[in-house]
C-alpha cells in the first residue's frame, strides 16, 4: 500500500529527531553495547597511516571561504535529474565513468554521467531492514576504495544491527563473491545510526556511527562502545577486517577504542572531508534544541563535541559531565524553528555559482539551504523540494542533492 506523503515525512522526521518515547531497545547484559565481531580480523598491532594534515585530493585546490556579503544577491533553484525513490547518497566513480547512488531499502544503483539514466547495481533487499513505519535505518552510505577500487556500503540488518561490506568491481558492477565484512557494530534500539563513510585518498576510512539511541546518549560518552563516534581505520586489502592507523589519537590509552577518530555525537548524519583542505565537516542531528556543524580541523583529532551534556549551544545541565574533559563546540547551529534535523553538506569547488566557490553548503531535512562563510551562516534564496538526504559532487564540482521523494537534484543558478 502506498503510504500518504505527508505520512511518510511526519514518520521520517520523528526518526531523524529521535523521539524517544517510540524507540524500543533491547536487553543485554554486556554493557558494552557496540562490539567489533570476532569473526572479522581486526589488528592488534596499529599500522603506519599518512598524516592527517594531508589533503584528500592533492590536485584540488584550497579556496578561501567567501564573506557572507557575497551570499546576498545569490539566487538558486533545485534541478531535477534522475528520479529513484527513497535514496540515501549517491557518489561519482571516477574509474567506472559512473554515479553509483543508494536507497534506503537496500539497492544500489548504477547512474550515467548525465543523471538521466540508471540500472540496479546490487540488490541487499533481503538483508536490510524492513522499512515499513519509517526510520533513518536501511542502506545508509557508500564510498569507493583508492587503493583498489572496491566498493564499500554501511547497512542496518534485519536485527537493526549495522555492517560495513566491501566487493569489488567487475564489468562495472559491485561482485557479491567478493564481498568481505569489514566492520560489525551491534545496536542497542532502533534510532541514530547515521552511516556516512568517507575515505582520503591513502585509503584510511571514516566511519559516522550514531548513537543508537538506546541510552539516553551516554554511549557518546563511552570509550569502549563504538557508539556515537566518528571512526578511523584502514580496511584490509587482501581479507576481512580492518588495521589500526598508528596515528588514531586514543592509540596509546586503555579507556577509548582506538578506532575513534572523534566522539560526543548524537546522529552524524553526514560527514564531509574536504579534499582541499582536509578538514572535516560533520552535521549532527540534535535532539529537541539545535541542530550542530561541528568541525575536525585538518592535522587534528580526538574532539569531542559534548553529547549528551551538550546540544547546539546549550548545556543540557544533565548533573553527572566530567569536569576533566575538554568539550569541543560547533561552528554553527540553528533552532528547530528554521528545522529539524542537519544534513551535512559540501564544500563548492565548482564553476556555475561563482559567488559560493570556497562556501561549504549544507541543509535541513525539510529543504532550506545554508553557506557558511568566513564569517558566518547565511540561508540561501532556495528550498529544495522534498525530504533532503545527502549531498553530492558531479566530476566538476558541481553540487547534487537527493531526496527522499525526488531522487537526485542538481543546485543550478536561479
Amino acid at each position: 500500500m502506498r503510504r500518504d506523503p505527508y505520512v511518510v515525512y511526519l514518520l521520517v522526521v520523528l526518526a531523524l529527531v529521535g523521539g524517544l518515547a517510540w524507540i524500543q531497545t533491547r536487553s543485554t547484559d554486556d554493557p558494552t553495547i557496540a562490539t567489533v565481531d570476532e569473526a572479522i580480523p581486526t589488528s592488534v598491532n596499529p599500522v603506519e597511516a599518512p598524516p592527517a594534515t594531508e589533503p584528500a585530493a592533492p590536485g584540488r585546490e584550497a579556496i578561501a571561504m567567501p564573506p557572507m556579503s557575497q551570499f546576498e544577491s545569490i539566487e538558486l533553484q533545485a534541478e531535477q535529474a534522475v528520479n529513484i525513490g527513497r535514496l540515501t547518497g549517491i557518489v561519482w566513480n571516477d574509474d567506472e565513468g559512473a554515479y553509483f547512488a543508494i536507497s534506503q531499502d537496500g539497492r544500489v544503483y548504477r547512474v550515467d554521467r548525465e543523471l538521466t539514466e540508471f540500472e540496479v547495481a546490487l540488490d541487499l533487499t533481503a538483508e536490510t531492514t524492513e522499512l515499513e513505519g519509517g526510520s533513518e535505518r536501511g542502506l545508509l552510505g557508500i564510498a569507493f576504495d583508492p587503493r583498489d577500487g572496491r566498493m564499500f556500503i554501511y547497512f542496518t540488518d534485519r536485527g537493526d544491527d549495522t555492517h560495513v561490506v566491501s566487493m569489488m568491481m567487475t564489468e562495472g558492477l559491485p561482485d557479491v563473491a567478493t564481498r568481505r565484512e569489514v566492520l560489525f557494530v551491534e545496536q542497542p534500539g532502533l534510532g541514530h545510526k547515521a552511516g556516512d563513510l568517507q575515505f582520503d585518498a591513502e585509503g584510511n576510512l571514516f566511519v559516522a556511527v550514531g548513537d543508537g539511541g538506546g541510552s539516553q546518549g551516554y554511549d557518546a560518552q563511552d570509550g569502549s562502545s563504538l557508539l556515537g563516534k566518528i571512526l578511523r581505520i584502514v580496511p584490509h586489502l587482501d581479507a576481512e577486517g580492518y588495521d589500526i592507523p598508528a596515528d588514531n589519537p586514543f592509540v596509546e590509552r586503555t579507556d577509548i577504542r582506538d578506532e575513534v577518530w572523534a566522539m560526543g555525537l548524537r546522529n552524524p548524519w553526514q560527514i564531509t572531508l574536504d579534499e582541499a583542505t582536509g578538514d572535516m565537516y560533520i552535521g549532527d542531528v540534535g535532539e529537541s534544541d539545535a541542530e550542530e556543524l561541528d568541525v575536525i580541523p585538518a592535522g587534528t583529532s580526538g574532539q569531542n563535541f559534548g553529547w549528551p551534556w551538550f546540544e547546539g549551544a546549550r548545556d543540557r545541565q544533565l548533573g553527572d559531565r566530567p569536569d576533566d574533559v575538554e568539550f569541543t563546540r560547533p561552528v554553527h547551529w540553528y533552532p528547530h524553528t528554521l528545522g529539524p534535523a542537519v544534513i551535512g553538506g559540501r564544500t563548492y569547488y565548482g564553476t556555475e555559482l561563482a559567488d559560493l566557490r570556497g562556501a561549504y553548503l549544507f541543509a535541513d531535512m525539510t529543504g532550506p539551504v545554508f553557506a557558511l562563510g568566513q564569517d558566518g551562516v547565511a540561508r540561501l534564496d532556495i528550498t529544495v523540494p522534498g525530504i533532503v538526504t545527502t549531498f553530492a559532487e558531479t566530476p566538476d564540482g558541481e553540487l547534487l542533492v537527493t531526496t527522499l521523494e525526488n531522487g537526485v537534484m542538481r543546485l543550478v543558478p536561479g
